[in-house]
Formats: structure tokens, C-alpha cells, sequence
């Protein structure tokens, strides 16, 4: 069983590592366009973009290990500790920042304009920063106490501590807990919101367009993330939580499988962003045209000089 994930591993992580790379680096060209960048919860998109990046980066470590035997993490105890601090950071950021655009969508489909006044770029900005403090100072136990053990367990968090073992099942339930749970609160209270009453905004039409759609776009990530993330959170807290269950290999094999949509939930955003906002096309075909156009007028340039 375990070839058939080494298998699949070297079949599927090249897709999901060039798949993400792209559809991130093109969410972030499209987010920063002023259509977009001056909704609050664009800057949310933008920051979980961001975030995806430089995790599909943190996915070629596992990539080269499985296809080459080529470990980065057993390399040296500062690729061990920095490869491990920055896999769990990103994995504990991304589903945050989708809980904050959920929370900016219930703010700002409210009827009461105290609550919308909760859904500006400034408070954005605040609680992103805010968001990518904690999670550093929580995953900065990493950097401290993951160590190269000499047992198969090899770059880990030793776990023979009481406080290890307390830490790892926070930050468990901090990841496969509360996000979900967040994220299907703030959601339900939106569709109520929305349902409720129609909101009388002195705005353009495009505006409120804007924001139904970027509320659309939202609705169909956090469906999308639960399908992907919740079977390796199950899994998760039976191997952590000291339920008394013995693991076997048939459990550890479907962690293993398990793990592949998880990753691939990093690289979906973009198609979620095409399928269901006609906005996000429009700007994806502007921006096509735009570089189009460039690489047509600088040609032209060269030649009159």
C-alpha cells in the first residue's frame, strides 16, 4: 500500500505544485486590480493567495522526497525546523484567512450600517496582520523544539512531553476544529442576512455586483475547503486525541491518501474564482489582453529606436 502512495504522490504533487503556482500568482495579479482591490474582502483572497504561493513551494520539499529520496527536512537541523515551521504555518493560515472572509461577508450583507461600517480595507488589514502574528507566534514553537530524532519519526516535535503532547492537540483542534465550524456559522448568518432584506446602498450597480459575487465566491470555498480538508482532520484527531484507538496501517495508508486533497486545496481558489464569479473572468480577460498588448507595443518600440 504504501507504493501506491509513493505512486501517486509522484503522479499528482507536480500537478497540484504547477497548478497552484499559476492559479495563485494569476489570483494575485487579479486581486490587485482596482475592480477588485477595493472590496475588504478581496484583501482576505489576496492574503489567502499569498499564503497558497509560497506553500506550493513548501510542496516541492515532499515531491523531491518521495520521487528522488531526497528529504530537505533531514538535510540539517535548520532545514528540518524551517521546512516544518513553514509547512504548519501556511497549513494553520489558510483556512483563517477564509474564516475572515466569511466574517467580512456576515458584516457586510448586514442591514444595520454599524455592522457594514465593520467591512473597510483599513479593518482588513488589521486582522489579516493580526491573523499572521498569532499563527507565527503559535508555529513558532516549531523553530524551538522540532528535532532530527534517530526513530522513524525522523524531523518531528519529540512527543514524549506532557506540554508537546497538550501543544499538538491545540493546534490540531485549532486547525481541524474551529475553522470549519467558524466558517459554517458565519455563513449560514449571511445567507440570512442576504435572504433577510435587500440592503439600500447609495453605490454603483457594479459595486454591488461586486459584492454579491465576491460573496458567491465565498459560499463555494468554504464548501469547497470542508469536502477537501475535513477526511484528513478526522484522521488527524484520531491519531492525536488519546482516544485509546490503536492506529493500524490501513488507517495510516488512508492518511496518506487523504493528504492528497488537502494539498490540492491550496491550487483550487483560481478555479473557484472562474467558475463562479463572471467578474473574475472579465478581469482574467482584461489582464490577458493588457499583457497581450505590451508584448505587441514593445516590439514596435524597439524598432523606432
Amino acid at each position: 500500500m504504501e507504493d501506491i502512495t509513493i505512486k501517486l504522490a509522484q503522479i499528482l504533487l507536480p500537478i497540484i505544485i504547477l497548478i497552484g503556482f499559476i492559479g495563485n500568482s494569476l489570483n494575485i495579479l487579479i486581486l490587485t486590480r482596482s475592480t477588485l482591490k477595493k472590496h475588504a474582502c478581496s484583501h482576505y483572497f489576496l492574503s489567502l493567495a499569498s499564503n497558497n504561493l509560497i506553500y506550493s513551494f513548501v510542496l516541492i520539499h515532499y515531491f523531491l522526497a518521495n520521487r528522488y529520496n531526497i528529504n530537505g527536512q533531514l538535510f540539517s537541523l535548520v532545514s528540518c525546523k524551517i521546512l516544518t515551521f513553514l509547512n504548519n504555518l501556511c497549513s494553520l493560515l489558510s483556512p483563517y484567512f477564509i474564516v475572515l472572509a466569511s466574517i467580512d461577508r456576515y458584516f457586510a450583507s448586514s442591514s444595520n450600517v454599524h455592522m457594514r461600517q465593520w467591512s473597510t480595507k483599513r479593518i482588513a488589514r488589521r486582522l489579516i496582520l493580526l491573523t499572521v502574528l498569532s499563527c507565527t507566534l503559535i508555529s513558532i514553537h516549531d523553530l524551538i523544539l522540532t528535532d532530527l530524532r534517530p526513530d522513524i519519526y525522523g524531523c518531528s516535535l519529540p512527543s514524549n512531553t506532557n506540554y508537546n503532547k497538550f501543544f499538538i492537540i491545540f493546534r490540531i483542534i485549532l486547525y481541524t476544529s474551529v475553522p470549519p465550524c467558524l466558517m459554517i456559522i458565519f455563513g449560514l448568518l449571511t445567507i440570512y442576512n442576504t435572504t433577510r432584506s435587500q440592503i439600500n446602498r447609495q453605490v454603483t450597480v457594479r459595486y454591488r455586483r461586486t459584492e454579491s459575487q465576491l460573496l458567491r465566491i465565498l459560499l463555494v470555498q468554504v464548501i469547497t475547503y470542508i469536502i477537501l480538508n475535513m477526511p484528513l482532520s478526522i484522521i488527524y484527531l484520531m491519531l492525536s486525541l488519546p482516544t485509546g484507538y490503536i492506529p493500524t496501517s490501513k488507517l495510516f495508508f488512508a492518511f496518506r491518501l487523504v493528504s492528497f486533497p488537502f494539498h490540492f486545496s491550496f491550487a483550487t481558489p483560481f478555479f473557484l474564482y472562474i467558475l463562479s464569479s463572471s467578474i473574475y473572468k472579465e478581469e482574467l480577460i482584461q489582464l490577458i489582453f493588457k499583457l497581450l498588448h505590451r508584448r505587441q507595443i514593445h516590439p514596435i518600440r524597439n524598432l523606432f529606436h
